[in-house]
């Protein structure tokens, strides 16, 4: 299991979380990126990866 943080400060809804996430996780609402189907992600970090305003984070649980 892990935490999904989305820092809604940093976040520019540019939505390339979106677009490159496998499990399909995120959506764009009110132009701001939100982890809707959290339970779906694989923990690959690519959302991570291709947030160009550190915004996004993965956080694994034990």
């Amino acid at each position: 299991m892990a935490d999904i943080i989305i820092d809604e400060k940093k976040c520019n809804g540019c939505g390339a979380c979106v677009d490159t996430c496998p499990g399909d996780v995120y959506e764009l609402r009110a132009g701001k990126a939100m982890a809707v189907h959290p339970d779906a992600c694989h923990h690959c970090h690519t959302c991570e990866e291709v947030c160009e305003q550190d915004a996004c984070h993965i956080v694994e649980e034990d």
